[in-house]
């Protein structure tokens, strides 16, 4: 997959034609849904030792919130239909954030909780680095950009969710977003017990986004010199 992403990545930047950019996009989607049924068809069918729950397995952990945005993001720059471009950018935005600080920290620190079989390891690996893959995608192919006020879209986005998630998991004794107690892995982002490692994510987010913005930073300078 990071091959494949460096691949797409240098495609996109150099080609040209709208209409092959086009095509490229249309195959990301179709694979993302391929990857997304074989996830359920793996914890339905194929997993004999996996229990599907709808406390567990709905798409409202925030890695899942980013995968479907940003196969939304990339449909979005490929419709006939005229999106606003604010909403666009809004859609990008959390997709970047959620895509580089959610997708990216659950590869580094893999949670294998429910994971029986080599289908269910595809499947997670697939599910995050698609979601970085088609962010950049959209950054290289379409010059989507990061900004001081994507920054804010994000974090609004974010402690938005908290509201109807934090509903659906009193209803369903869930803990999607990870709102209840922290995921089964090692990470300096997880600091102390619940709430207080919601409170130190608040402080994180804002020093973490900033690395994140720098790439966008630098190359708006160099630009501007040129």
């Amino acid at each position: 997959m990071f091959i494949i992403s460096i691949i797409l990545c240098y495609t996109g930047y150099k080609l040209k034609k709208i209409n092959v950019k086009k095509k490229i996009s249309i195959c990301i989607i179709v694979f993302c849904f391929i990857q997304e049924i074989l996830d359920y068809l793996n914890r339905i069918f194929f997993d004999e030792l996996y229990n599907i729950s709808i406390a567990v397995d709905l798409p409202l952990q925030l890695c899942s919130i980013g995968f479907y945005l940003s196969i939304f993001a990339i449909m979005m720059v490929v419709s006939s239909l005229r999106f606003n471009k604010k909403f666009e950018q809004f859609i990008f935005d959390c997709t970047y954030v959620l895509g580089f600080g959610g997708a990216l920290q659950a590869l580094i620190a893999v949670d294998l909780t429910g994971i029986n079989n080599m289908i269910g390891i595809f499947s997670l690996n697939w599910a995050h680095s698609l979601i970085i893959l088609n962010v950049l995608w959209l950054i290289f192919a379409y010059n989507k950009k990061f900004n001081l006020y994507s920054i804010w879209n994000a974090f609004l986005f974010l402690n938005f969710l908290i509201l109807p998630i934090g509903f659906i998991n009193y209803l369903l004794d869930a803990n999607y977003m990870f709102l209840c107690f922290p995921p089964n892995v090692e990470s300096s982002f997880f600091i102390g017990e619940w709430p207080y490692y919601l409170l130190y994510l608040e402080v994180i987010y804002f020093i973490y986004i900033l690395f994140l913005y720098l790439p966008f930073f630098i190359s708006e300078k160099l630009n501007n010199k040129i």
